[in-house]
C-alpha cells in the first residue's frame, strides 16, 4: 500500500537519495547530495505544492519534482526530475504521483505539461506516451571537453551579468527556441546564475547566455553566424569544457557551427507534452 504527499516540508536528503536509487540503473550516472538537488530546485524552480513523493511504509520509494512556469505562450507543468526505485516499478506508483500532480495544476489553470526524456530510453517514453504524452521536439546535447587549441576570434566579445542585457530579437536571424529550463522565464527568477557574452552592434548584439558556474550554454541568438562563432570561442577559451544542452534538432547552422569549434554530441531526447483539459 502506497501513500503520496506533496514534497513541501520533506528533507532534501531524503529525496536526493530516493533519486539516487531510482536513477542507479539509469543510461546517464547520477549522483545527488542535498546540496546538488538544492541546486537543481533553485535554478528548475520546484514548486514543492506541485511536487510529490511516494511512501510505502516510512521508506519513501518514489519521487516527481515539478516546475511551474510560462513556455511557449501557455502555462506549464515541467518534469525536473521523477524516478521510481526499482523494487517498486510496475505497480503504478508513477501513474498515481503524475495524476496527483495533474489534478493539482489542473485547479491552479495549468494548460500542459512537459518532460524531457533520453531517445534511448524506451520504456519511459511507453510509460509517457501512455499516461497521454505526445513527442513534440527533438533536442541534441553537445560537449566539448578541450578547447585549448582554439584561437580567439578577430571580433571584439564583451561580456556583462543577465541583467540588464538588452535583448532583441529580429526576424530572419539565428535565435533557437530554448527549452523549458532553459526560457525566459525561469532564467530571470535567478539572474544571478547567468551571464551573457556578447558583440556589440548598434540594433540586436549577437549574444549567448551562460551559467557563470560552469559556461553551459543557455541561449543564444544573432544576426550574422559569425558573430555567434566569435563569442563562443571566447566562452570556451574562458571555461575549456562545456556543455551546450538540447539544441533543438532542426537548427542545422547551429549544430554545423558547434562541429566546427569540436562539440560532440553525446545525448538525444525528446521533448513530450501533454495538455491538460480544464
Amino acid at each position: 500500500m502506497y501513500r503520496y504527499e506533496p514534497i513541501e516540508g520533506l528533507p532534501l536528503a531524503e529525496l536526493a537519495e530516493c533519486l539516487n536509487l531510482a536513477f542507479s540503473d539509469y543510461f546517464l550516472p547520477v549522483r545527488l547530495n542535498e546540496s546538488a538537488l538544492a541546486g537543481i530546485c533553485k535554478a528548475s524552480r520546484v514548486d514543492e505544492k506541485l511536487s510529490f513523493a511516494a511512501f510505502q511504509g516510512e521508506q519513501m520509494v518514489g519521487a516527481l519534482l515539478h516546475s511551474r512556469g510560462i513556455y511557449r505562450g501557455k502555462t506549464v507543468l515541467f518534469d525536473v526530475a521523477a524516478g521510481v526505485i526499482p523494487e517498486h516499478r510496475g505497480k503504478k506508483v508513477f501513474t498515481n504521483l503524475f495524476s496527483f500532480a495533474e489534478q493539482e495544476a489542473r485547479r491552479q489553470g495549468v494548460e500542459a505539461c512537459c518532460l524531457e526524456v533520453l531517445q534511448q530510453n524506451e520504456k519511459a517514453i511507453a510509460l509517457y506516451q501512455k499516461v497521454g504524452f505526445s513527442i513534440c521536439r527533438e533536442f541534441v546535447v553537445l560537449r566539448v571537453d578541450d578547447s585549448c587549441a582554439l584561437s580567439l576570434a578577430s571580433r571584439p566579445v564583451e561580456f556583462t551579468n543577465y541583467e540588464p542585457f538588452p535583448f532583441q530579437r529580429e526576424a530572419g536571424g539565428y535565435y533557437p527556441l530554448p527549452s523549458y529550463e532553459h526560457s525566459d522565464d525561469v532564467i530571470r527568477h535567478n539572474p544571478e546564475l547567468y551571464g551573457v557574452a556578447f558583440v556589440k552592434r548598434e540594433v540586436a548584439p549577437a549574444y549567448c547566455v551562460y551559467a557563470k558556474a560552469d559556461g553551459r550554454i543557455i541561449q543564444m541568438g544573432c544576426q550574422n553566424i559569425e558573430n555567434l562563432e566569435a563569442i563562443l570561442r571566447n566562452l570556451l577559451m574562458r571555461y575549456g569544457s562545456v556543455t551546450a544542452k538540447n539544441i533543438d534538432a532542426g537548427e542545422r547552422a547551429i549544430l554545423e557551427l558547434f562541429g566546427r569549434l569540436g562539440f560532440k554530441e553525446v545525448a538525444r531526447q525528446f521533448e513530450m507534452e501533454k495538455r491538460i483539459v480544464p
